[in-house]
């Protein structure tokens, strides 16, 4: 009897498990949690890349400062030297004015040469954007002259630029050197 006892109990658990699911197939909260547990690896991996992505860009963009700042220190180191070798041929015009001997007409070859050099040197600043600033006859204006003396002249308004004993500069719309001047009163 007590094996029949056991076969009953056995035939009655098995009508139990009936209801529950065969092992196979998982229930719907493990179904859940399959796909949610797919959905983190999938966005673990996409954090993954965009870190990857945002470490290369801050690499590149640190290269890119570190590029920058020595082109910007290069062009403030040698800003100057485009100038100078402009100004270099009008040195070598000086020079060979001052090697040539004098002759009968020496006092006037030298004023030509000089004329010249002149010439040369004011297109060179020119080529740059330096412009001497027209004073003479012109009112004045105090952020292009600077009024060295005033004098009473006879005929003429006030506030007339009568003399220049410093001619000014401005390199594009920047005054480089104010002219030094004699203003009417």
């Amino acid at each position: 009897m007590t094996s029949t006892k056991k076969d009953n109990k056995a035939a009655a658990g098995n009508t139990h498990e009936s209801p529950k699911k065969k092992k196979g197939s998982p229930s719907k909260a493990e179904k859940e949690h399959l796909r949610l547990q797919e959905q983190v690896a999938e966005k673990e991996q996409e954090f993954q890349a965009l870190n990857d992505r945002y470490l290369r860009l801050a690499a590149e963009f640190d290269n890119y400062r570190k590029r920058r700042e020595k082109e910007f220190s290069e062009i403030v180191a040698y800003a100057g030297e485009s100038v100078l070798r402009n100004i270099l041929p009008v040195l070598d015009d000086i020079e060979r004015a001052l090697k040539h001997k004098s002759d009968e007409n020496g006092e006037q070859s030298l004023q030509d040469g000089l004329q010249l050099i002149y010439k040369k040197f004011m297109k060179i600043l020119k080529d740059f954007g330096v412009e001497p600033i027209d004073a003479l006859q012109k009112p004045f204006d105090p952020d292009l002259h600077h009024a060295m003396m005033t004098r009473e002249v006879e005929d003429m308004e006030s506030d007339l630029v009568v003399e220049e004993f410093e001619k000014g500069y401005k390199f594009k719309e920047h005054v480089l050197r104010h002219s030094r001047v004699v203003v009417s009163k």
